[in-house]
């Protein structure tokens, strides 16, 4: 014997979660585009201004908490339907509130109320974002003559400084940035209009709903429209490439944070003690930040995998189940950016012990090859030779390349001494001249990161703007609706 819809079974395991979820994601967008669409309608002469006013009274008048309230019994499909009974109750009339869904359908709702909801998250993550890089960049400001090792493969490599490195970090997140508002700008256009599919017969206006919302314009194409993921596909592939740099960072100043490394003190607000043992001071922020960021890009991959292979059209591979994870994926990079933020902003360097290792492990003689080669001619691969050797003899002895047997291995292995004086030798030996000599276009030295400290700081003011003004035709818009709505409605 048929089930009459909806069948239990599909009601406890979709429609149920469904509603809830919409009313928790949609429910002011749903009212949002009834409004626009509403007033549209009336612009175009579609309905009357008196069914308009009928309309747009009946929106303002559903009670949003007696929506958040109820739950899912099955009368109506979702809450698109439920909120379309509210209002014809509202109106009064069934034939007018009827006339609200002219010129549109779920589907070209459903991608509008999404992009809407995306739109005001992604801005969300915009500003933690930069906010997180305005971090990076105070404390780059405090430490151009900071040294401090740099690491390749694990391993110490070179002097830098704690500029330098913030820089490298700073530089990432910028690119991180940049690439959400490329998402949001191809995400911030209207389908409304597009309807089923193919658009209308009826003489709507696409530009001026999309204005009503703040969009940058209509979709131009009503199939790509409905069919196209890749508003929120190029988000999430910006959301995973933000949160594998996050995961990076996290990781690299945990490390660092190691007793065994001791070169960052987290502020006590960003630690926690032991049940047991008294003298911990768990880095646990910075261990949140990591697995934040772990399952915002586990869920992000698995948006992408979810829409894979899935037919070019409307489905529901793409709508009531997946949108919620694109949302959660969103709102964890944004908890993990913000708190790596605030995490590193109360932080504090062990300068000293910085310091030291950049004079140790012999991680300063390339630019002692390197100033064998500026004075003698030699070619690298000999003035490398000479150095490597010395340092194999230095871990031998006491841990120090003495000039006396720089002098002597290159007798040995280039058939003469170095005209380099003992004072030079040890110059080229230290890490402040390592750092100093590097001057160059992307270098380490103090007068070069503060010269890419003033870009980054204008790139950072580009980026501001950018968000301030996309925020502000956001309010403009909401605001113009408004006084639409008043004017048409009489207050």
């Amino acid at each position: 014997m048929s089930e009459q819809f909806p069948a239990q079974n599909y009601k406890d395991n979709v429609l149920t979660d469904s509603f809830e979820d919409a009313k928790r994601y949609f429910l002011p967008h749903y009212l949002t585009v009834d409004r626009a669409h509403a007033i549209m309608l009336a612009e175009r002469n579609i309905i009357s201004d008196d069914d308009a006013a009928s309309l747009l009274r009946a929106i303002r008048a559903v009670d949003v908490d007696k929506v958040y309230a109820t739950s899912y019994d099955g009368t109506v499909e979702d809450l698109f339907f439920f909120l379309q009974r509210e209002i014809a109750a509202n109106c009064g009339d069934a034939d007018v509130a009827g006339k609200l869904h002219t010129a549109r359908s779920r589907n070209d709702i459903d991608v509008t109320i999404y992009r809407l909801y995306l739109r005001e998250h992604t801005i969300e993550l915009m500003k933690s974002s930069i906010a997180t890089r305005d971090t990076f960049l105070d404390l780059a400001a405090n430490h151009h003559d900071s040294l401090m090792p740099a690491y390749t493969h694990t391993q110490p490599a070179q002097p830098s400084t704690v500029a330098h490195f913030l820089l490298a970090m700073a530089e990432n997140m910028g690119r991180d940035i940049r690439r959400l508002q490329r998402a949001y700008d191809n995400l911030n256009y209207c389908p409304l209009g597009a309807c089923a599919i193919t658009t209308t017969g009826f003489p709507i206006d696409r530009h001026r709903v999309a204005e009503l919302l703040g969009f940058a314009g209509p979709t131009l194409n009503s199939y790509a429209s409905i069919a196209s993921v890749d508003y929120f596909t190029e988000l999430m592939g910006a959301v995973a490439a933000m949160l594998i740099n996050t995961g990076k960072f996290a990781q690299e100043f945990l490390l660092m944070a190691m007793m065994e490394f001791d070169v960052i003190r987290l502020s006590d607000g960003y630690v926690q003690s032991s049940s047991i043992m008294p003298q911990k001071r768990n880095p646990v922020a910075l261990e949140h930040v990591r697995a934040i960021a772990s399952k915002a890009l586990g869920q992000s991959l698995g948006v992408m995998t979810s829409v894979h292979n899935t037919p070019f059209g409307d489905i529901n591979d793409v709508e009531d189940d997946l949108q919620p994870l694109i949302y959660s994926a969103v709102r964890d990079a944004n908890r993990a950016q913000s708190l790596l933020g605030s995490t590193l902003g109360a932080a504090t360097f062990n300068l000293d012990i910085l310091r030291k290792r950049a004079d140790d492990n012999f991680i300063t003689v390339t630019e002692l090859a390197d100033t064998i080669v500026r004075r003698d001619g030699l070619p690298f691969s000999m003035a490398h030779k000479i150095v490597a050797r010395c340092v194999r003899e230095a871990h031998d002895t006491d841990g120090r390349i003495s000039y006396s047997t720089l002098q002597s291995v290159a007798k040995e292995e280039a058939g003469n001494q170095l005209s380099l004086s003992e004072d030079e030798t040890m110059t080229a030996l230290s890490a402040g001249n390592f750092v100093d000599v590097r001057s160059i276009h992307g270098g380490c030295a103090p007068v070069e990161t503060q010269r890419a400290l003033g870009i980054y700081r204008n790139d950072a003011a580009d980026d501001q703007a950018w968000m301030t003004g996309r925020q502000a035709t956001l309010q403009e818009a909401a605001a113009l609706l408004d006084q639409i709505v008043a004017r048409r409605t009489g207050g």
